[in-house]
This record gives structure tokens, sequence and C-alpha cells, in this order.
């Protein structure tokens, strides 16, 4: 057993929130700006270009004060209506996330469905996008409910050679996988900010690039809230349409300067290490590695029939104040 200090401090090996930098905490416990200043204009603008380079994109990044869903749901609201015809990889509950957006909005959709872990296979991919008049492809770059990867890049061709308008959820795989929006030819890309961004849960994050904002230009947004058009002509002053989540705003533009500073590579790296690490100890114990493609951000892994794996999670939060 441990001590009762180190009982006592939390461990979160989840995908999200998880342990936060002591900068990042420090200015958290700090007393809040008034957001209508140009102080605080200057830090947005900051902030935004920060995040076009986590991203990997030249185009535009909007802020909202939702999780990662409302920023899903967001896609739904400025770029698609009836009038579309969905292609959704359903991979894992948030590849059913998008399935449920779909059914919500009354967007025509059609799935390929995966088992737990399994690869998209890219000429079953090419196949269907060749013989259905499909608008749109979405995606999440990492099933987080599996830990599998996908291979975005090689995904983005196949959606440049058929002309589909190529949506992605990168919410648990930006600063822990490779991931460049525009040289993968991703048109509408998602992050939210308690994954590999290590901040509270409460932002999220949508980037477009000139093909998003045509279409963008031509639809009209079902929403007062996710109205993009609104957030991208605020940001042109720094300011938010509506009131910011002003401590993570603080907090989010301390993390940005760190990967900044450090460059997004280290934390690539960081995050391979760890996994790596991690799994290599594993290898002796009886689980199974569940993806055929793991991400960097979790290692998802099944138990054998002798270990119940609730009782291993909740021994782990009870004994040793470790979360799972």
């Amino acid at each position: 057993m441990l001590d009762t200090q180190n009982r006592n401090k939390i461990r979160l090996f989840t995908p999200g929130p998880v342990t936060m930098s002591t900068r990042t905490l420090a200015i958290g416990a700090s007393q809040l700006p008034y957001n209508r200043t140009e102080q605080f204009s200057q830090i947005t603008f900051e902030i935004i270009k920060d995040l076009k380079y986590i991203f990997g994109t030249q185009g535009d990044v909007v802020i909202f004060a939702a999780s990662g869903t409302g920023a899903m749901e967001a896609v739904f609201f400025n770029f698609l209506d009836q009038s579309d015809k969905v292609l959704i990889v359903n991979g894992g509950t948030f590849g059913q996330r998008w399935v449920d957006l779909c059914i919500q909005h009354e967007i025509p959709f059609d799935q390929i469905s995966l088992d737990p872990g399994q690869p998209i296979l890219l000429e079953d991919l090419d196949h269907t996008l060749s013989t259905q008049e499909y608008t749109t492809l979405l995606i999440n770059a990492h099933e987080t409910s599996t830990g599998m990867i996908y291979d975005t890049k090689a995904i983005g061709e196949l959606t440049q050679k058929y002309g589909v308008f190529f949506v992605v959820d990168a919410i648990s795989t930006i600063c822990a996988d490779i991931f460049m929006m525009d040289k993968w030819h991703v048109d509408v890309s998602l992050l939210s900010s308690q994954k590999a961004l290590a901040l509270p849960p409460g932002l999220s994050f949508l980037a477009l690039n000139k093909k998003a904002k045509l279409r963008l230009e031509n639809k009209i947004c079902q929403s007062y809230y996710f109205d993009i058009k609104e957030f991208l002509t605020n940001q042109k002053r720094g300011q938010m349409p509506f009131t910011p989540v002003i401590g993570h705003f603080m907090m989010l533009h301390e993390r940005l300067r760190e990967i900044r500073l450090q460059g997004i590579d280290y934390f690539v790296s960081h995050h391979s290490k760890l996994a790596e690490y991690f799994r290599k100890g594993l290898k002796n114990l009886p689980f199974s590695f569940i993806p055929t493609t793991p991400s960097n951000a979790l290692t998802a892994i099944s138990c054998p029939k002798a270990i119940d794996a609730f009782d291993l999670v909740t021994r782990l939060a009870d004994d040793y104040n470790c979360f799972v």
C-alpha cells in the first residue's frame, strides 16, 4: 500500500482529463481578467495562431465554450443539411456519436461498421466512395473507446480523389499523434481541451480550410450559439460572440506557449515513448491489446477471464487513487 501522502495524490491515466502542468494549474488559480479589452484580444490572437500550429493548418480555427461533442454538433449546424449524403466510419462509441448526430439532424447517411480495434480497409472505402454519390465523410482519427488510430492521411487522399468533404474528429489524437490537417486534405477537424492538450474540460476547437469556408457561406446555420460565421467575425477583433470561459482561455494561452516553445514533435515523441514503455511492461502480463494500430494517446486492453476488469479498475481507484 502507498503511504498517506502518496495515496491522497490523484493519478490520472485516463484519456481525459489528464494531469495538468504546474504552470497551467497556477494560472487556473489566479484572478480572472476582464475579457473586453485590447489585452485579452491580443491573447486571443496568439491562441488562434498557436491552435493553427497544432492543427497543422493555414485555415481558420474557432473556439467554443463546449465539450468536444459540441464541436461535433457544430459541424451539422454549419456544414450539413438534408441534401447531403454522408458516409460514417463507425468503429466504436465515438463513431456511433456521428451516427447519432446524423439521426438527430435527419441527415441521410450510410456507415461502415468496424469490429473494435479493427482498421479501415482502404480498398473497401475506395470502392464505397466510387459507387455512391457521397458528399461528406465523417471519421474519428482516433476511436478513443478502442484505442484505434486510423490512417487519416490515406483516407484524406481518397476523399481528395472523389471530391468528398472530409470531417475528422481529432479530439484525442492531436498533440499525442502526428496530425497534419492541410497536408492530409482534411476540410474540418475538431479538438477539445481535456485530452492531450492537458487542460480542464470545457473548450472545443473547430478548424476549417478554404473549402469548408465556401461551404459555410452557402449554408444557413440552424443554431444561434454555434454559428461559426459569428465566431469568425468576432475573432477578427480578438473577441468571442459570447462570454468566453476566461480562466480556460488563460490556461490555454500558457499551455499552447509551452507546446510552441518545445515543438509539437517533442510532445508527439513524448507520448509515443510513454506508450511504448507502458505496453512493453504489459507484454509479460495476461492482457490482450485491442487495437491493431494503437494511438499514442492511450492503451486499450482486454482482461483474461480470471481478472474482472471492473474490479481491477475499482481497486486501482480505491487503494491507489489511480484512475484508468
